[in-house]
């Protein structure tokens, strides 16, 4: 790429941008757009591949394009992808951290007393009982 475009800068909305290509430690040879902008310090931006038939305009457009959906991006409000659940109500309204108590319908206290009363029927072994 000696014979094509290789490094220029121009003003868009009074940001200084410094454009050049060079080679990415990542990609490895390949050509890639660099640039700089006056309105950032240390950071440098390759949203692109260097093309031989690059022109100074497309390079430009593209460049202030790819800047300001950067700077839309970074305004927006943050979407988290994933949270904690809520802690459950139970739990914030009794104080008591670590409780295992947990609040039930009707339905469902019905359903664990009758449970329950069927546990303390079951025979056991009274020696073993007294042992425990």
């Amino acid at each position: 790429m000696s014979d094509v475009l290789q490094e220029f800068s121009f003003v868009d909305r009074g940001r200084t941008f410094q454009c050049r290509v060079a080679a990415s430690r990542v990609t490895g040879p390949d050509p890639w757009w660099w640039f700089e902008v006056s309105t950032e310090q240390h950071q440098r931006h390759a949203p692109f591949r260097a093309d031989p038939d690059d022109t100074f305009e497309v390079v430009q457009q593209r460049m202030v394009a790819y800047y300001d959906n950067l700077l839309e991006r970074r305004a927006a409000p943050v979407v988290k992808k994933w949270s904690r659940p809520a802690p459950q109500a139970a739990a914030a309204t009794s104080g008591d951290e670590g409780s295992d108590v947990i609040e039930m319908d009707a339905e469902t206290e019905e359903v664990v007393a009758e449970i329950e009363g069927e546990i303390a029927e079951i025979p056991g072994d009274e020696e073993d009982a007294s042992v425990a």
